[in-house]
């Protein structure tokens, strides 16, 4: 098996049958249609904090077929204080739900990178519940230039459900005690949403990416639920601190019941 590189980390990829993995709450999601609906039913009525969150985006993007977003959150990033879970949505995509992201006190920052579909120019919003129970949100306008959501993707069905995607990761090879590192993983993948029609007028079926999980020695540190407004291949960029000499291991679970499975060591000192 060749090894792949990706700045200077090496990785060993896996792929491995989705049923050898508990794929329990994966999927089968509420379709929700708007904005402020979804965020009731994930959190309630609030009241949400209009400071400590920020959403950053570029406020023009020529190709909304990828849009490069980041988070940050104040937070200590102790069980005490650091964001639970963090949701992105789209006020003008067919499904707002775009990706929702569960963090923990490993995670050394409170915050991560990203890149999504967006069909328009539109709002983005950021709600997250903190450890202490406080709910957290921040609102963003994006202005799209071509929009590209629900029936971006290229290729016949049959390409699509054959394509084998090649996971890579990079972190460092090495830390010091309590030094918070930065960690990225990619993917390449369709993420064909399911409402786009080939040139046939057949339905192109779904097949997404739609959960990654990095665990430092076995704990996990990053969480992610993907939805179709993940761009194509998509990126991680996040946090994770050293606190001892472990292993890394990445995760991404595809809808077409494949996982495909990376893992890196961290030598602490």
């Amino acid at each position: 098996m060749a090894l792949l590189m990706l700045g200077g980390a090496a990785v060993l990829p896996q792929i491995v049958k989705a049923q050898s993995v508990d794929v329990r709450g994966r999927g089968y999601d509420p379709l929700w249609r708007n904005v402020d609906e979804a965020i009731e039913a994930f959190f309630g009525a609030g009241p949400y904090l209009r400071e400590g969150a920020r959403l950053l985006t570029p406020d023009y993007v020529d190709n909304g077929g990828s849009v490069a977003i980041s988070v940050a959150i104040d937070a200590q990033m102790t069980p005490r204080d650091y964001p639970q879970v963090v949701h992105i949505l789209a006020h003008g995509n067919p499904n707002p739900q775009v990706v929702s992201v569960r963090l923990s006190p490993e995670s050394g920052l409170g915050a991560f990178s990203t890149r999504i579909r967006l069909e328009r120019s539109q709002r983005l919003t950021l709600v997250a519940q903190m450890s202490d129970g406080r709910l957290l949100r921040d609102d963003v306008d994006v202005e799209i230039a071509t929009g590209a959501c629900a029936d971006d993707g290229v290729g016949a069905p049959q390409d699509v459900a054959d394509f084998r995607p090649v996971s890579r990761v990079s972190a460092p090879d090495s830390a010091r005690v309590g030094e918070v590192v930065t960690v990225r993983a990619l993917i390449s993948h369709p993420m064909e949403t399911g409402l786009r029609l080939n040139e046939l007028d057949d339905w192109v079926r779904q097949r997404i990416i739609s959960s990654f999980t990095c665990a430092y020695d076995g704990i996990p540190v990053f969480r992610a639920r993907l939805y179709p407004s993940v761009s194509a291949n998509p990126f991680f960029e996040f946090h994770c601190r050293a606190t001892r000499t472990a292993p890394l291991g990445f995760t991404w679970y595809d809808t077409s019941d494949l996982t495909f499975v990376n893992q890196t060591v961290l030598n602490v000192s």
